[in-house]
């Protein structure tokens, strides 16, 4: 056995159990997707007609909300014209609800009135400001107009959305405190943004990028209301009303208020990612329990359990001692994979779904395939007269490269799944790839040199141990099918 061999076979064990201990130590796991933890579904469908276009724009931004949210593997997929939002495992579903479907239009609009909305004749006076600037009724009415305006059965009576118009003044409430506003027609709207961030600087605020044209309005409107009140509004509601305090600023802008990190992190996150070109209501949240989630897990378990050790019986009866290493070969691909999942999903926030679960335990079988190829070239070596340890050395090249045209098609499936397909299929490509690449490296870096060990040590040349009889013996034994079912390359040639 060849230096390189040792010390390839050392890495392989080294890497792939170093890696799991490294994981167990650091505390990881497998983050799990909803259907195995549980977690919420939301319907949202259309308030109006939407095209394709506008669908998939919408999705593309729900989906980049979501990420910033840190949901792990969520599913965004489109039936008809509803739009299904699976988020995994989150710990403030409402949170995460109000905001998917969050249009998340930014207004900037000048404060002319800020009163108590728990007052009946405040409340009155504001609408009645509101009513005036934008021309319903003139200020010198006579008092029954006053006396509608306050009438107790339309208190209170906040802008309806589908009352908000950009350029009418509207009344508004603040978010979180009692505080009621009137305010202006917009003076300047969200497409200004070009970035926005929270922060912590002794209070939680959010940072505002502004593009060029966006800097150029927001100064207009420092310099027009300086010493002045100007609301940011987004969807209805007044965010924050912070004091105007210079005449310039530079593309940079800071929104602060009450806000706590939630708060702040969600408004930077909406600002950030822009207005859905569609309006959406929720047709219907679903939850999926912890413990429906949980039960989907153990069956799952349960059944790769009995899959790995139904294959290990198979292999040790049919192969004795290269069984060993069919099922050492499995404990390796297997650490390793274990690894990385949970790497991915401490790092970039991958999850393990059911079908990705489905797709590891497909790999098996690809990868006991690749055992099958090479054992069954060595047992026509050994039928053929050919000494175990030489017909060990000698059979690799060939069976390696039939495995790798084998996986090579489990890739170009994976792939291709991967590419064209969204949703739950991806999480099967996915994973069935990463297995497969995994079994390449394992076959090449662990399986060869420990079947060479195990031919040139244990075996002495006796190919029972390898559960194959020579054919001066008077019994040639069949070649079996392969976990994949389908007749091994290595058993034609």
């Amino acid at each position: 056995m060849r230096r390189s061999q040792i010390v390839s076979l050392l890495l392989a064990i080294l890497i792939g159990f170093g890696s799991l201990a490294g994981v167990l130590a650091a505390g990881w796991a497998p983050v799990l997707g909803v259907q195995l933890q549980g977690g919420v579904e939301v319907l949202l469908r259309p308030t109006a007609p939407a095209d394709d276009e506008q669908l998939d724009r919408a999705i593309e931004i729900i989906r980049s909300r979501v990420d910033a949210l840190g949901v792990a593997e969520p599913d965004i997929t489109r039936q008809g014209e509803q739009v299904v939002v699976q988020l995994p495992g989150v710990k403030d579903k409402q949170r995460a609800v109000d905001l998917v479907g969050q249009t998340a239009e930014l207004r900037f609009r000048p404060v002319l009135l800020t009163f108590n909305p728990f007052d009946e004749a405040e409340f009155g006076s504001a609408l009645d400001l509101a009513d005036a600037y934008n021309g319903a009724i003139e200020p010198e009415d006579d008092a029954a107009a006053e006396a509608e305006a306050v009438d107790p059965a339309a208190f209170p009576n906040f802008t309806l959305p589908e009352d908000d118009i950009a350029d009418q003044a509207v009344v508004l409430p603040g978010r979180g405190e009692p505080v009621g506003y009137v305010l202006g027609p917009a003076e300047l709207t969200g497409e200004a943004v070009a970035e926005a961030a929270a922060t912590f600087n002794n209070e939680w605020v959010v940072n505002v990028d502004l593009t060029d044209d966006g800097a150029v309005g927001f100064d207009a409107i420092a310099a027009r209301y300086f010493g002045q009140q100007v609301a940011i509004v987004l969807d209805g509601v007044v965010e924050s009303a912070p004091v105007i305090r210079a005449t310039e600023f530079g593309g940079t802008a800071v929104i602060s208020g009450t806000f706590d990190e939630d708060g702040a992190r969600d408004l930077a996150v909406a600002l950030r990612f822009g207005a859905l070109p569609v309006e959406f209501e929720q047709d219907d949240v679903r939850t999926v329990s912890a413990t429906l989630g949980e039960g989907t897990l153990r069956a799952g378990v349960i059944a790769g359990i009995v899959g790995l050790i139904l294959v290990g019986l198979y292999m040790l009866v049919y192969y004795r001692l290269l069984g060993i290493v069919a099922v050492a070969s499995l404990a390796i691909s297997g650490s390793v994979l274990w690894s990385l999942i949970s790497w991915l999903g401490e790092s970039r926030g991958l999850a393990l779904t059911l079908a990705g679960t489905t797709g590891i335990i497909v790999s098996i079988g690809v990868q006991v395939d690749s055992n099958i190829v090479y054992y069954e070239r060595i047992k026509e070596e050994v039928r053929r007269g050919r000494a175990v340890r030489s017909a060990a050395d000698a059979s690799f090249k060939g069976a390696f490269m039939t495995i790798v045209w084998a996986d090579l098609a489990s890739l170009i499936g994976a792939g291709v799944l991967y590419q064209l397909t969204s949703g739950t299929v991806r999480g099967f490509a996915l994973y069935l790839g990463l297995a497969t690449l995994i079994d390449l490296a394992v076959s090449y870096f662990f399986m060869r040199p420990l079947v060479v060990f195990i031919a040139r040590r244990l075996v002495n040349e006796e190919p029972r141990r390898l559960g194959v009889l020579r054919a001066a013996d008077g019994d040639v034994v069949p070649a079996p099918v392969s976990a994949g079912g389908a007749e091994p390359a290595g058993g034609t040639s």
